[in-house]
């Protein structure tokens, strides 16, 4: 049975990033643990599952190898992680259907807008009350907003 070769120091060839990733499941825990200290500069935390000390250690790598996240990416996940609302980004050539008084409507994300009918649009609010004929929030007409929860006031 053969093994994948370990990187123990910076002195040694380094593996593909595949390779290490890979060479993490062959890891001790303790082994584990000193591989979190090279790379993060500080023990691991004493609480910590042996699978989260590797998932840890990959990300570290993977950033060393790849770059770290953009600063409007990672905003954007600490929303998401914190459950608050965030918007979507729809990309070109999406198409969003919505049927209201037994009428199919059918809006397609263009470059600048939303088409309709045959017209381009700026906003979906105004779609959503040119369909309805009423103030919509045309995210949340669309679907694209989840309703909020009913607050109970005693």
């Amino acid at each position: 049975m053969s093994t994948l070769p370990r990187r123990h120091g910076a002195g040694l060839a380094p593996l593909g990033l595949a390779d290490a990733l890979l060479n993490l499941a062959s890891l001790s825990f303790d082994e584990l643990r000193a591989r979190y200290r090279r790379l993060y500069r500080r023990a691991a935390p004493a609480g910590l599952s042996r699978d989260l000390i590797a998932r840890l250690v990959a990300h570290r790598l993977q950033e060393q190898q790849l770059g770290k996240l953009d600063d409007e990416l990672a905003r954007y996940m600490a929303k998401l992680a914190r459950g608050q609302e965030t918007r979507r980004r729809i990309k070109t050539g999406s198409v969003l259907v919505r049927e209201h008084d037994g009428v199919s409507h059918e809006v397609v994300i263009v470059p600048g807008g939303f088409l309709w009918n045959g017209e381009t649009h700026r906003s979906l609010s105004t779609l959503a009350r040119r369909i309805t004929g009423t103030t919509w929030n045309g995210p949340r007409f669309f679907g694209l907003r989840q309703q909020q929860p009913a607050r109970n006031t005693p």
